[in-house]
């Protein structure tokens, strides 16, 4: 009887995953063979690769505008085809409005920010939100950044003194972060002289390398219904205290003294104050802070720090973009302003190739009614969710020719030499992110404050190892360069 109960669920067991794992068979659609019970992601589950990378070889083993995979247990499609996934996101975006990412406001209140929400709950979020992403605000915000530029560059100076190699990550992190702790907290900490400081070691242990956050990132990203079952929350519980004390504490003071600051965390003040079906509550501004706490720093971060990183291997480049700075800023008196940074053709040109080569790896999106793809009989049916691999287009010869090299020239429109429906590191769209604009200042600054003071000289090869079982593409083992003062031209 044991015996025959025994192999009753083992024939189950098998029946199950033979209809799971036969999913895009039935449907019709060209499919990679999935391992089973990885799917097509065994690699990021195991932690051997990043998740860019294992969709870069998915890209590359496949032909076609569109492929069946497999995430973990879920179906799933991947976009192969540029030019159709940027239809998806920009023209047909009513049949995808949705990212398909965990999202259970109920229960894991954290979750429930402007990049996961669905339908019209993000719709009057990102309306709401807007206004604190223009260009005005920008330029209210652009004295803050300075100032912890230049304490930043005050930090680099006696190691520039005495030709230090740093850990150009790490140390660029630190500056990153002080700006978004001001920006979004409205709080001015101290990063930069202290690794130790609470807003960066909170910000570690969202990021500590083990089974539990693979879960929440692979569950928040790829299969929400992971997170569900195992009823993990999208965040540890130092972090969730860690936020919704400071944002509590920032509530309360600016109401008992009746103080208004022009900055992130006021506006979702004024959101909760609201009289309407909107009202935000503490958990859910603390999720939205969390969310550009995260994405703000990680994205300027690397942003800058790849730039150095690819010039170092380019010095003659290098000293192309230091001669615009210096430039740039002798015509403006050594002031830094929002035109200033408009008029630098080629330092924009090497932020784009940087995000070209080093992208956030993927946009998600579900279906949200049947679309039948343009000029083909095939259906992309309601609810089925859809990858579209940033990384991969990037790095493709087809979009971009000489992918592999750092080429700035190619987004300069004389020599222009990319496939423009190709490049959204952004995204495109309704759904593109609402603060590419800040993030994009942040990183200029970032890199002009550098290069303006400091020669900067690789000590490692050009190519990167990425961290593994991650979404973004940090750099395994650091970036380390060697840092030196500049003869003149400091601002």
């Amino acid at each position: 009887m044991i015996i025959y109960s025994l192999l009753l669920i083992c024939a189950s067991i098998y029946l199950i995953l033979r209809y799971i794992y036969s999913y895009w068979d039935r449907h019709g659609l060209p499919n990679l063979k999935p391992d089973i019970p990885f799917g097509n992601i065994r690699a990021v589950a195991l932690k051997q690769e990043s998740f860019g990378v294992a969709l870069n070889a998915l890209h590359a083993k496949t032909t076609g505008q569109l492929v069946g995979i497999y995430l973990l247990f879920r179906p799933a499609i991947l976009i192969r085809d540029a030019h159709l996934a940027h239809r998806i996101i920009t023209s047909d975006f009513n049949y995808f409005h949705d990212r398909g990412v965990h999202c259970d406001e109920s229960s894991d209140p954290f979750s429930a920010h402007l990049f996961a929400l669905p339908g019209k709950r993000w719709r009057s979020l990102r309306n709401k939100l807007t206004p604190t992403f223009t260009a005005g605000q920008l330029r209210g915000m652009l004295p803050t950044i300075l100032t912890v530029g230049r304490k930043f560059q005050g930090f680099l100076e006696p190691k520039a003194k005495r030709g230090e190699v740093i850990e150009a990550r790490d140390l660029i992190s630190r500056f990153v972060l002080e700006i978004v702790a001001s920006v979004f907290f409205g709080y001015e900490i101290n990063s930069i002289h202290d690794p130790e400081d609470s807003f960066r070691t909170v910000l570690r242990s969202f990021r500590e390398d083990d089974h539990v956050t693979n879960l929440r990132t692979v569950g928040a990203f790829l299969c929400p219904a992971l997170l569900k079952v195992s009823r993990v929350k999208t965040v540890p519980e130092v972090v969730d205290n860690f936020v919704n004390k400071i944002i509590r504490e920032q509530i309360e003071f600016r109401e008992k003294n009746n103080v208004t600051r022009k900055d992130f965390i006021q506006l979702l003040i004024d959101l909760r104050r609201e009289k309407s079906d909107f009202g935000l509550s503490l958990e859910q501004c603390a999720a939205n802070v969390f969310l550009f706490y995260v994405a703000g720093a990680d994205t300027s971060t690397d942003a800058i720090t790849y730039t150095i990183h690819e010039l170092t291997h380019r010095p003659d480049l290098m000293k192309k973009v230091q001669a615009e700075i210096d430039d740039a800023l002798e015509k403006s008196n050594g002031e830094i302003n929002y035109d200033v940074l408009h008029e630098m053709k080629l330092l924009d040109n090497c932020v784009k190739e940087t995000l070209r080569k080093y992208p956030f790896p993927i946009l998600n999106r579900e279906c949200t009614q049947d679309y039948q793809v343009p000029d083909s009989k095939l259906i992309i049916r309601k609810g089925t969710p859809v990858i579209i691999p940033l990384q991969a287009f990037g790095m493709s010869e087809e979009y971009f020719p000489e992918p592999n090299r750092y080429l700035p020239e190619r987004f300069d429109p004389s020599t222009k030499n990319y496939d423009e429906k190709a490049y959204i590191p952004f995204g495109d769209g309704p759904r593109n992110c609402i603060g590419s604009r800040m993030g994009s200042a942040v990183s200029k600054i970032g890199i002009i404050m550098l290069l303006s003071k400091f020669n900067f000289e690789a000590t490692q090869g050009a190519e990167i190892g990425f961290a593994r079982a991650q979404i973004a593409l940090a750099p395994e083992n650091g970036i380390s360069l060697k840092i030196s003062n500049r003869i003149s031209n400091s601002i």
